[in-house]
């Protein structure tokens, strides 16, 4: 099979990927264990959730701010951030 570079492959030849309707939303779980907090960062995308982070941390305020540079780090606006704390 030879090989082909991407400047060989003319705009017409590409595949045009359907966008999806749902964007999605992030959700950052914050939950208290005994002597940690445990963050989940969850993406949710067409009904189905992934989890993206799953960190111990040693306090609520420090879940919060790995969750914000999380968010920060994708292009996710803090607002669009959804905190769940358990």
């Amino acid at each position: 099979m030879p090989d082909i570079i991407s400047s060989q492959v003319s705009q017409d030849q590409r595949i045009d990927l359907p966008r999806e309707e749902d964007p999605g939303s992030v959700q950052a779980i914050i939950t208290r264990g005994w002597n940690a907090y445990l963050l989940q960062v969850v993406l949710v995308k067409n009904g189905e959730a992934r989890m993206l982070v799953g960190k111990e941390v040693t306090s609520y305020a420090v879940a919060e701010t790995v969750a914000r540079v999380f968010a920060a780090t994708h292009g996710v606006s803090w607002d669009q951030v959804e905190v769940i704390s358990a």
